[in-house]
């Protein structure tokens, strides 16, 4: 037998047959992202607990056979299920999806990896509670512990959400089962409310990392506030927009918006109001200068959007003047939604599935009901980089972001996110058919093009999707020195997702 038909054959042992998956149907649609993929997949794993996590890694490690773990597979835009590397095993942790604790006073909600947005918001929405999840701009079926671990972003006070979480559970390489903070001392009341825990904090080693495989976290959670409202104003023009970006820092240092907020250009907005106009413009890309103009006569070329959040409405009116009084000179009203009912918002935990329209902007089929990106072969790549907050750096870099995507055929799906007072994070889009010919190609040398010249500028990326793969980021240090040694340790034959984050190390990836 080979080394991977007696993994197969434990694996089975230790999970079940029908927990094992080779048919071909399964496996080329887990071999199937948002752009250009060859990566082949041998079998899909589906442990079920930890000591079943634990089992199917010293498996590999005894077969020498490469897993890589995903929790949904809704990693959209960064590469979905599919491993860095051909002949990784897919290990799917969407059977662990149970919520093991809640605590109301406390705010914060412990759950396993295949536990998603959709289901933690019903849930507590069930339980009465008064505290929230923060959304996300992603799919609300994507994992919780998945997107923190990416250290993915949403809306709301907890916007940059691996800020916000403690206590993992991990499963190292060798099978060894770690937790982190307080959470490692038998009987430790406070883990689930103190990050650090004594002695170095080991959370990070876990974040976009292939150093272990995550199976439990708790975060931490938001209180819904009795004031909440939403704020919208159009910008006309890019200087408008980098000259109120410094004002709305101020307010973000302050205190004044405690929120996440958000700039999105005209384009973005377009395509998630409607897909590619094909029949205006006679089936031409990319989008005439006519028809943006068009849509920007009622949105305009930026928008900013946000919410305030207070305790009471004569805080909130306090709010409500100082964000007016920054945004005044504006040729168009600032707009404040109407308080929520039950406060239930996307800046208050309620999950959309909406900003997935973008992914079918180039489609020449109708979005469905149901999104699915992979299924329906739309293309579409994420570019992130992160920024100094300030009007100066943000018309640099977006100088870079609107001009590279034209040179390729696309339209530059900009925005900036808000998450802090002190860093933007710049996040371009790039969507495109699959199902044209050579567009796989062209979409992915602009995204080689785009965070080429964003690196050289000083924009490194906020996370690295498959795409990125094959690229390098320059260091200045003995960093990776020190991470391929970290892999090394943990991970002594190299089978915990060759390829992801830290470069392989020569002599121990698997062949």
């Amino acid at each position: 037998m080979s080394a991977l038909e007696s993994a197969l054959a434990a694996w089975r042992s230790a999970l079940g047959e029908e927990h094992v998956v080779t048919e071909p149907e399964a496996l080329a649609a887990a071999e199937t992202a948002t752009f250009a993929t060859t990566q082949r997949i041998p079998a899909i794993l589906r442990p079920a607990s930890t000591a079943e996590v634990q089992a199917c890694l010293r498996i590999a490690q005894e077969h020498r056979v490469p897993v890589y773990p995903v929790s949904t597979g809704r990693n959209w835009g960064y590469g979905s299920r599919v491993p860095p590397r051909d002949g990784s095993v897919l290990m799917e942790l969407g059977r662990m999806n149970r919520i093991l604790a809640h605590d109301e006073k406390l705010a914060y909600l412990t759950v396993e990896p295949g536990v998603t947005f959709r289901q933690a918001h019903a849930w507590l929405r069930t339980q009465g509670s008064r505290t929230f999840i923060t959304s996300i701009g992603g799919s609300p079926d994507a994992s919780m512990v998945g997107n923190a671990l990416e250290r993915g972003d949403g809306r709301g006070p907890h916007a940059d959400i691996f800020q916000y979480v403690c206590a993992l559970e991990v499963v190292l390489p060798t099978g060894e089962r770690v937790e982190t903070g307080l959470a490692r001392f038998p009987g430790a009341r406070a883990a689930p409310v103190f990050r650090w825990g004594v002695g170095p904090s080991l959370d990070g080693l876990f974040s976009q990392s292939s150093l272990g495989v995550v199976t439990r976290m708790t975060f931490w959670l938001a209180r819904k506030q009795p004031y909440l409202r939403e704020f919208f104003i159009s910008v006309d023009e890019d200087a408008q927009l980098f000259e109120r970006l410094d004002r709305l820092q101020e307010l973000a240092l302050d205190g004044t918006l405690r929120s996440s907020f958000f700039f999105w250009n005209d384009l973005k907005a377009l395509s998630i109001a409607q897909q590619y106009p094909y029949a205006a413009t006679s089936g031409r890309t990319p989008l005439p200068p006519v028809l943006l103009d068009q849509f920007r006569e009622g949105f305009g070329r930026w928008a900013i959007s946000g919410a305030l959040h207070a305790p009471d409405v004569d805080l909130g009116a306090v709010l409500e003047r100082r964000l007016a009084a920054a945004l005044e000179g504006l040729p168009r009203p600032l707009r404040l939604s109407p308080p929520p009912v039950d406060g239930e918002s996307p800046f208050q935990g309620v999950p959309t599935d909406i900003n997935l329209s973008m992914t079918y902007w180039r489609k020449r089929t109708p979005r469905p009901d149901e999104p699915h990106p992979d299924r329906d072969r739309c293309g579409f790549i994420w570019c992130s980089v992160a920024l100094p907050f300030t009007g100066e750096e943000a018309q640099r870099a977006v100088a870079i972001a609107d001009r590279l995507p034209r040179m390729f055929g696309f339209e530059p799906n900009l925005a900036l996110l808000a998450h802090s007072a002190r860093c933007l994070y710049l996040v371009v889009a790039l969507a495109f058919d699959r199902d044209k010919r050579g567009e796989d190609e062209r979409a992915l040398a602009c995204y080689r093009a785009l965070a080429r010249e964003l690196t050289t500028a000083g924009y490194y990326p906020t996370r690295l999707g498959l795409q990125s793969a094959d690229d390098s980021l320059p260091t200045g240090d003995d960093s990776l020195a020190l991470l391929r040694r970290l892999k090394q340790a943990v991970d002594p034959a190299g089978i915990l997702a060759p390829g992801r984050y830290v470069p392989g190390i020569p002599g121990n990836d698997p062949e």
